[in-house]
C-alpha cells in the first residue's frame, strides 16, 4: 500500500542526513590539520628507517611538529577510522628527522629527534 512506501522513504532520507552531517563535522574539524612526511610503520625506533620518506599522514595538533596526544590520520579527515597503526615512524619536519610513537588509537605517544 501507498502508506508502506511512504514511509520507508522517510526513514531513508532521515538515516542519509546524519551520515552526511557526520562526514561534514570530519570535515571542518580536519581543516587546521597539519600533514607530515613520513616512513612506513616500524616495530621499534624509526631513525634507522634509510629508504624514502614516501608517507603523508595529518595531525591534529596546533603546530608543525606533532606533540604528545595529538592524533594521526591517514587522511585529512578526523575519523577514528583513518587513524594510523600503531608503532613507530621517522618522519621530517621543517628538514629534521624525528621518531614519532604513535599508540592503538592513532594517539602520539612519544615524538624524539634523530641523531
Amino acid at each position: 500500500m501507498a502508506l508502506g512506501n511512504a514511509n520507508a522513504s522517510a526513514q531513508s532520507r532521515g538515516k542519509s542526513k546524519a551520515v552526511k552531517v557526520r562526514r561534514r563535522k570530519q570535515v571542518v574539524e580536519a581543516k587546521t590539520f597539519n600533514s607530515v612526511t613520513s616512513s612506513p610503520v616500524q616495530s621499534s625506533n624509526a631513525c634507522r628507517f634509510g629508504g624514502s620518506l614516501s608517507e603523508t599522514f595529518y595531525h591534529s595538533g596546533n603546530r608543525v611538529l606533532p606533540a604528545v596526544n595529538d592524533v594521526v590520520y591517514l587522511t585529512k579527515r578526523a575519523n577514528r577510522k583513518t587513524v594510523v597503526e600503531a608503532g613507530h615512524y621517522k618522519i621530517l619536519v621543517s628538514g629534521r628527522n624525528y621518531n614519532m610513537q604513535v599508540g592503538a588509537s592513532g594517539v602520539v605517544s612519544v615524538v624524539g629527534g634523530c641523531r
